[in-house]
């Protein structure tokens, strides 16, 4: 019989690792509003840096280069939620099997753009870092006492560093993406990008 593995065991261990403590937890939530009054503004920034690089924009067009706008405010929602989720991060039974899910998604792609490849790990990671930049600077401009905003912004970074250790454990082995040429940021799209996502089937989303 396969082993159920004890995730919440694994969040416990990671979380006194990095000193995360509930006084840190209670922290997030007394300062949860100026997150929430933020986050769409934040979530819409991490879609729009996505957009700027070719290995990340491919991943939101249509067959015909265009970028799927429907499927791109999905996804702002569906950030924004894990956000706003995150403000009352427990270390339970369910919540990081919801966070691995995640990850499976992100490295596992659906039929329908399997000749895209995963969503590189690395990815994972610097989006992260983004979001950590991101929350930080909104706390430094929305709390009166810097620190506050500081010890605030730590507890983020922890929460989000356990989070991100349970999204990469989804990625067993990432399925290769096909090769992008570089092109300058402030031209992401290129003819390469659009030549790619002519295979695009219909149908579905991730």
């Amino acid at each position: 019989m396969p082993e159920i593995y004890d995730w919440p065991g694994r969040l416990r261990q990671l979380a006194e690792f990095v000193g995360l403590d509930q006084s840190e937890l209670d922290l997030i939530k007394s300062t949860s509003f100026a997150v929430l009054k933020n986050a769409d503004d934040m979530t819409a920034a991490v879609y729009d840096n996505f957009l700027r690089f070719p290995e990340t924009r491919r991943f939101f067009l249509e067959a015909d280069g265009e970028i799927d706008e429907d499927r791109l405010t999905r996804r702002k929602h569906s950030l924004a939620r894990w956000l706003r989720g995150s403000i009352d991060f427990k270390i339970d039974a369910d919540y990081p099997v919801r966070v691995l899910a995640t990850g499976i998604v992100h490295s596992h792609p659906p039929s329908h753009r399997a000749h895209l490849g995963s969503i590189p790990s690395r990815f994972m990671v610097a989006s992260m870092s983004f979001i950590q930049t991101a929350l930080a600077d909104v706390l430094w401009a929305e709390l009166d006492d810097p620190d506050l905003a500081m010890r605030a912004s730590i507890a983020w970074n922890k929460v989000l560093m356990l989070q991100l250790d349970i999204l990469l454990a989804g990625y067993v082995s990432e399925t290769p993406t096909e090769p992008v040429s570089q092109q300058n940021p402030e031209d992401p799209a290129g003819p390469d990008a659009r030549t790619d996502v002519t295979r695009l089937e219909e149908g579905g989303d991730d």
